[in-house]
């Protein structure tokens, strides 16, 4: 059921991140370009450092991006989510949790020391941080943000 991208999977990522979009209301001071999300999609697809996976079953239900950097003090690696969603209408169940560890588990391959997760898209957002509560993380830093 988790499994990584594959070019097959470009334009329901696309379809998935207009949703995203619509729904994030954080992000609503950018346009919304599915050629950015190609360029992005296929990015990570060449990118060793860099992870792409899905939720399939009956079609995709939620999809993870991340990559693996070293600190900028440190050689010491983290990996870091830079997108996931998972389908409205399939929050709540095991998805979420199943891409998430998922990820941790390529991290742990890849050497990282540590995860990390956000919550900047708006979408949800204490439930969203209990989420990731249950699962071991805890608040670490804030996000701040000023339009220009």
């Amino acid at each position: 059921m988790i499994r990584p991208w594959t070019e097959e999977d470009l334009d329901p990522l696309i379809a998935m991140g207009q949703r995203f979009y619509n729904e994030a209301e954080a992000y609503n001071n950018f346009e919304f370009s599915p050629y950015r999300i190609m360029q992005s999609f296929f990015a990570v697809m060449k990118s060793t450092e860099q992870v792409g996976l899905c939720y399939d079953k009956d079609g995709i239900k939620g999809a993870i991006a991340g990559a693996i950097y070293p600190q900028f003090f440190s050689k010491g690696l983290t990996a870091s989510e830079l997108f996931v969603f998972v389908e409205p209408t399939t929050r709540g169940g095991v998805i979420g949790k199943r891409l998430i560890n998922a990820f941790e588990q390529w991290a742990n391959s890849m050497g990282a020391r540590e995860t990390r997760v956000g919550v900047s898209s708006a979408i949800k957002t204490d439930r969203t941080i209990g989420f990731y509560k249950t699962l071991g993380y805890c608040e670490t830093a804030n996000i701040l943000r000023k339009e220009l």
